[in-house]
C-alpha cells in the first residue's frame, strides 16, 4: 500500500501548493504500476512478490511440520528476498 498512500500524498501535497520534486521528494514501496502514471512519476521500490510469497509459505510449512513432531523449529524467523529500487521524477534532484 505504500505506493497507493504515496500517490495519495501527491495529491495532497500538489493541493497545498508543495512541489515534488521540487520542494519534497516522495518515495514509495511497492512498485504498483500506477505510481508510473502519477504526476510526476513516483519512485518506488519493487519487491519480488512471488518470491517473498513463496519464502512466507515455506517458513509456515516449516513451522507446522516442525510444530507435528513436536520438534522445536530451526531459525527460520528472517530472510532475504530481491528488490529493485526504480528511480523516477518524484526523488530528482532540483
Amino acid at each position: 500500500m505504500s505506493d497507493t498512500i504515496a500517490i495519495g500524498a501527491l495529491r495532497e501535497l500538489t493541493e497545498h501548493g508543495i512541489h515534488v520534486p521540487d520542494d519534497v521528494r516522495l518515495m514509495g514501496f511497492d512498485g504498483i504500476p500506477f505510481s508510473d502514471c502519477a504526476n510526476p512519476p513516483i519512485s518506488t521500490v519493487a519487491i519480488d512478490v512471488p518470491a517473498m510469497a513463496r519464502t512466507v509459505i515455506d517458513c509456515m510449512v516449516t513451522l507446522i511440520e516442525s510444530n507435528l513432531r513436536h520438534e522445536r523449529p530451526d531459525d527460520i524467523t528472517h530472510d532475504h528476498i530481491q528488490f529493485q529500487v526504480m528511480p523516477r521524477t518524484s526523488t530528482l534532484a532540483a
